[in-house]
């Protein structure tokens, strides 16, 4: 696994290649350079049938993820939309989580600033009481230089490129 950093609204999300002193593999760079050149194409909705938003995220991102709703009590949210990565059709590669959208009170969201693990998302909107954040993974989880690495990646990079790249529109 790789370390991953984002940097999205206050996260850090550009790939890197982990502590080792080894360079980069080549594929790596060409994802990143990918990713730059995907913020032209169409863009990819999400709507939330639970939760009542719409979620913009780059068009690179057609196909690649499914999302799941469900209840999320991870640093006190009360609901949470889990976007996995989906390998290409041929891959036996296990399906990762690319990101959360979690929802809390404003209470949990406050009481939630205060872990000693670092901060659990960035705000993307509010409503209410409630108190909308994404959550990025720390990490690659794939192998390094295989396509699974590099499209997770491409994905993750894609989102951030030339600023923040995922819009939260409320319903």
């Amino acid at each position: 696994m790789r370390p991953l950093s984002v940097f999205a609204t206050g996260l850090a999300l550009a790939a890197c290649s982990g502590g080792s002193d080894t360079p980069e593999p080549p594929s790596a760079s060409a994802a990143i350079a990918t990713a730059v050149a995907d913020q032209s194409l169409p863009t990819e909705t999400y709507v939330s049938p639970m939760a009542r938003f719409d979620l913009t995220l780059p068009g690179v991102w057609k196909g690649r993820y499914i999302a799941e709703e469900k209840n999320d009590t991870t640093a006190g949210a009360h609901t949470g939309v889990e976007f996995k990565f989906v390998p290409d059709s041929g891959s036996k590669a296990p399906s990762f989580t690319l990101m959360t959208v979690r929802i809390f009170s404003r209470a949990a969201w406050e009481k939630s600033k205060n872990l000693t693990s670092g901060p659990i998302g960035s705000v993307l909107a509010e409503r209410g009481d409630d108190v909308f954040a994404l959550s990025l993974p720390r990490e690659n989880p794939y192998n390094p230089g295989t396509p699974e690495a590099i499209m997770y990646d491409r994905l993750i990079i894609s989102i951030a490129q030339g600023g923040q790249q995922v819009h939260l529109t409320l319903r």
